[in-house]
């Protein structure tokens, strides 16, 4: 039985990962699909996360994170978790892919997020380059410049709120005739 099931391998699930085993807990495994890190790693360039000096890559970013975690005795299983369920002991089953079941006494689910697509022409090929889904991340890019945000939802008019504090001009695109935001 597993001391501790992490389900997602971004920073919060690095880090949980990490204080568990140097808090420890021997048998701490992470379950995560691709490799970890996360959203971030993504990110082309990174100057705003407190600490990071040098602007730098998400990917050079979270490398050291992973060697730390590695280290300390992290393990890391690239299997997909369908659900999780708490026993009648107090302990959870991990359901994964191919008819697998892993137990643990505790589980920290940290999965992240993943930003809402438009599905436009060009947003793949341009994202990172011009297109972003994070105005505190990118904003400062396009400071004195004029921006649209695509949406009508509290993240959407947010994000235009605070774009409209560093760029020339913010156009709001929404489909409906009114906003869903709070």
């Amino acid at each position: 039985m597993l001391d501790l099931a992490i389900v997602g391998g971004g920073p919060a699930g690095l880090a949980a990962g990490l204080y568990a085993t140097r808090g420890g807990l021997k048998d701490v495994v992470m379950f995560e699909m691709g490799m970890p890190g996360g959203q971030i790693t993504s990110s082309s360039e990174m100057e705003n996360y407190p600490g990071v000096a040098a602007v730098t890559d998400g990917m050079s970013f979270m490398a050291p994170w992973q060697e730390q975690c590695f280290r300390f005795g992290l393990k890391h299983e690239m299997v997909r978790v369908l659900r999780i369920s708490k026993d009648g002991d107090g302990n959870f089953t991990i359901y994964l892919e191919g008819d697998q079941t892993r137990r643990a006494r505790a589980v920290i689910v940290a999965t992240g997020s993943t930003p809402r697509r438009a599905g436009i022409e060009g947003e793949d090929e341009f994202f990172g380059r011009g297109v972003s889904t994070c105005a505190t991340c990118d904003g400062f890019f396009y400071k004195g410049k004029e921006v649209a945000v695509l949406g009508g939802g509290d993240t959407a008019l947010e994000e235009s709120l605070y774009l409209a504090k560093i760029c020339s001009k913010v156009y709001l695109i929404h489909r409906r005739d009114e906003f869903r935001a709070a």
